[in-house]
């Protein structure tokens, strides 16, 4: 079996300090117009980003290799907080079936500490980069002909940014023991602007301080979604997380970038409607559109869910006089996909364009 590989690798962590001592500008919070002599003297606002052994931001980027697609769920399940080999075995899957210098690491913690004297806010944001990596051609004409050894590289285009999300975890401690935490991902973040979908933010504004002294970790998580593509095969995503900082005294940043939150989602499921009294030679009723409400997330619908939706809607379902209960339907199960062009999720069949929902008459 061919091994195809996948990595992303965030170029060296970019850091941009919020000063807000501009001589003259808009942003004075240190001023003084007393004429009496005195001596004042300012605070710092310093922070460092995983630092190395000299105390400063480390230059070595964060490396997230073999990332596959998968389902979100299944994705949690492999969080490890030290940034090392996810915990595969979560999901059934054994390390020794994979290569030993390539096995999947999707996550990366990210410490910020303030060696400054001032309480701060921070900001984690992404930006993509450019890089003179190369990417590998997988395939010709037929992209299920995978074949690493015929078709060479190309420049790097930072091809996997259309479909990679980048996640932020952050510690929840135990109420009861502080001591004790589990990693919560932050709902409604992806800091990779390109693949948000309706709903997601493109940064991250916590509401902790961080007071002088004092450091906070993050989790960072690479994730392709379960209908990744063959074309992202072996592409790339380089970029740097920009950490920005700002005194305490003007609160959490706030760059409305973002909608609120939505805790579910809607897909509009196109349905063809079968009259099956006879069930070898079914009729045809019409063509109806069924919403049905998910948790934001979702990325399945299974076969539970969409038989409650169908039967809820033949309750108020008749046609040309005749009321019908359910039957059964055809697919099972659908994926939900977001379609970029229209802003809305959708449901996909594996190729049928519909869902057939079976039905008979109540006498």
């Amino acid at each position: 079996m061919k091994t195809n590989k996948k990595r992303i690798v965030l170029s060296a962590l970019s850091l941009v300090l919020v000063f807000c001592l501009m001589a003259g500008g808009t942003m004075a919070w240190f001023t003084d117009t007393e004429k009496v002599a005195g001596n004042f003297s300012a605070g710092v606002l310093d922070i460092e980003v995983n630092p190395d052994e000299d105390g400063f931001t480390t230059k070595e980027p964060m490396e997230f290799k073999n990332l596959r697609p998968m389902l979100l769920k299944n994705f949690d399940k492999e969080l490890v907080e030290s940034g090392d080999v996810n915990n595969l075995e979560n999901n059934g899957q054994d390390p020794d079936n994979y290569p030993q210098d390539n096995l999947p690491i999707y996550f990366r913690p990210v410490r910020v500490e303030n060696k400054g004297t001032l309480p701060i806010y921070i900001h984690l944001g992404m930006e993509p980069t450019g890089s003179d990596d190369k990417e590998p051609v997988l395939y010709g004409d037929d992209e299920f002909n995978i074949n690493q050894d015929s078709y060479g590289v190309k420049d790097c285009e930072n091809t996997l940014e259309t479909a990679l999300k980048i996640f932020v975890y952050k510690q929840v401690k135990n109420s009861e023991d502080p001591s004790q935490y589990t990693w919560e991902r932050v709902r409604g973040v992806n800091l990779n602007e390109t693949s948000n979908w309706t709903g997601e933010r493109k940064c991250y504004d916590p509401t902790e301080v961080i007071g002088a002294g004092e450091e906070v970790t993050y989790i960072i998580g690479g994730y392709l979604p379960s209908q990744t593509g063959n074309e992202y095969q072996g592409m790339h995503y380089h970029g740097n997380l920009v950490v920005y900082a700002q005194q305490a005294d003007q609160g959490p940043f706030k760059h409305g970038d973002g909608s609120e939150e939505p805790e579910n989602i809607t897909v509009n499921v196109p349905a063809k409607i079968l009259d099956q009294s006879d069930v070898s030679n079914p009729k045809f009723l019409e063509d109806v559109e069924i919403p049905m409400t998910f948790d934001l997330g979702t990325e399945v619908a299974d076969s539970e869910e969409i038989v409650a939706y169908l039967k809820d809607y033949l309750e108020t379902y008749e046609h040309e006089g005749q009321r019908y209960k359910y039957f059964g339907n055809m697919p099972e199960k659908f994926k939900i996909v977001y379609n970029r062009e229209t802003g809305k999720y959708e449901a996909d069949f594996d190729g049928a364009e519909y869902l057939a929902i079976g039905v008979l008459p109540i006498e």
